[in-house]
């Protein structure tokens, strides 16, 4: 028993030293310089995807996966090890668990992204052969403002085959279009600059140009304000949403999805709306 304890010790006092630096401090994994990604899927005419980056591991987003036609990858922006890196979107069968739909590659490529830097990855077009525009992923580096005491809000169109939209903010996504459009004449894959409005609720509405006739709808979500907090308790966070001050947001227009693919159902083009920034955190009371 005796010897038995003398080489537990032993054990544990080695295993302390590999914990540990020369200098007798805990060693810390070093994090490499990070970008920042999210995943937006806009291909209406097939399967979910899931994205695998195919070189590296380590710091590297593992929740880009099973993603709906007008989705986004979970935890919206995720760390991603700066540099050039690869990787590969394939369809997500998780209806009939197909060995051909969760194999079938849409996209390899490769992207150098760089450290502190935004990126959104927005995979837009057609999958299905002889359709035009082509899928294939929109790198969108970010360039997201702060907008203090008001919001900040801009648009993109995703609308393949919608042509050119202008984009309205009205009260509600069933007000009439009329006056002069908040961003004019987008084009198919074209996003606009972020324009700063007081918070309030409101609607996009999208119409081809020279029109009041609406083609896709969407409401911005209103948010939650910060809750309040008994003393010695942290006050809840606010969320994003168009009432909440220094939140900003990104509308996209998608079309339909194509009838008879395996697409997530969306019946008509839609506007979505999706966080890019959240508004600044509460403080402890």
């Amino acid at each position: 028993m005796r010897m038995l304890r003398i080489l537990s010790l032993g054990a544990i006092a080695i295993a302390a030293a590999a914990c540990s630096d020369d200098a007798g401090d805990a060693v810390s994994p070093t994090i490499p310089p990070l970008a920042f990604v999210r995943y937006i899927n806009a291909v209406p005419d097939t399967l979910n995807t899931t994205v695998r980056w195919v070189d590296e591991v380590a710091y590297t987003p593992q929740t880009f996966i099973n993603v709906a036609y007008r989705g986004m990858g979970q935890g919206n922006f995720q760390g991603l090890k700066a540099g050039s890196r690869r990787f590969k979107v394939f369809t997500a069968d998780v209806v009939n668990f197909s060995v051909a739909g969760n194999t079938a590659v849409l996209v390899d490529t490769t992207i150098t992204f760089e450290a502190g830097k935004y990126y959104t990855l927005l995979h837009h077009g057609y999958a299905r052969a002889g359709s035009a525009p082509r899928q294939r992923i929109v790198v969108i580096e970010e360039n997201i403002p702060t907008p203090g005491a008001n919001i900040a809000v801009r648009a993109i169109n995703a609308g393949m085959g919608l042509g050119a939209q202008d984009f309205y903010m009205l009260a509600t996504t069933t007000t009439a279009i009329a006056g002069t459009p908040t961003v004019g004449a987008l084009a198919e894959g074209a996003r606009s600059t972020y324009t700063n409005v007081a918070p309030a609720a409101f609607a996009f509405r999208t119409a081809a140009p020279g029109t009041t006739t609406a083609v896709a709808s969407g409401g911005a979500p209103a948010g939650l304000a910060a809750v309040a907090a008994a003393p010695g308790v942290v006050a809840a966070d606010p969320v994003a949403g168009a009432t909440i001050a220094g939140s900003v947001l990104t509308a996209i227009a998608f079309p339909a999805s194509v009838v008879g693919s395996a697409a997530a159902t969306a019946a008509t083009p839609s506007v979505l709306f999706f966080v890019d920034k959240q508004p600044p955190r509460t403080t402890s009371p």
